[in-house]
């Protein structure tokens, strides 16, 4: 679980290219640090591991885009009710990646991830934090080189609206950028 956080950034927004090319990936795991100030004001890292079975069908992600933008309050039902793609895992906490989405960046790729569930909050694990309402899903956005190598970034516990691209847009818990830094795939 990402505990201890001080701050988580307020709002961070996919790129708009993510909702306009799309790829399917077959069981690609990568794996990150996440780095972030503690609430103690120390810098922490901790491992996060990113694991994609399959994306989002493109005919699906429109349709989740589109009635997500008629009701933002109701991404996380829409959410729950698609099928499991993958999972985000960071200190021994799993969340079911529900959106799962690759597009071309650069040289390589960017892929974006949501889960129906938050990761983490500020100031604690699940049972001690004190989660705001609504704050209640996960995002992770990388890019990566045609190596697998990359950098990103994630939001553990955030609200997820979609803008008119398709792309989602994200406010976060907080007010810190977590970082995932050292991304590399691993091995099939």
């Amino acid at each position: 679980m990402l505990t201890g956080f001080a701050r988580w950034p307020s709002v961070v927004v996919a790129l708009g290219l993510s909702a306009v090319f799309g790829q399917a990936l077959g069981a690609d795991v990568y794996k990150g640090i996440a780095k972030f100030t503690a609430a103690d004001g120390k810098r922490a890292s901790v491992p996060v591991t990113i694991s994609i079975d399959a994306t989002t069908p493109d005919a699906d992600r429109v349709a989740l885009a589109a009635k997500a933008k008629t009701n933002p309050a109701g991404a996380k039902g829409l959410l729950a009710g698609s099928k499991q793609l993958g999972f985000i895992e960071a200190r021994a906490v799993r969340v079911p990646i529900r959106y799962a989405f690759a597009s071309p960046g650069g040289d390589g790729q960017i892929i974006t991830v949501i889960s129906d569930e938050p990761l983490g909050f500020i100031g604690g694990d699940k049972n001690s934090a004190k989660p705001k309402e609504g704050y209640d899903l996960s995002y992770a956005m990388i890019a990566v080189d045609p190596s697998g190598s990359g950098r990103g970034e994630m939001a553990p516990a955030c609200k997820i609206k979609f803008m008119d691209s398709g792309a989602p847009a994200v406010e976060d818990y907080g007010k810190q950028v977590v970082w995932l830094d050292d991304v590399t795939k691993a091995a099939p």
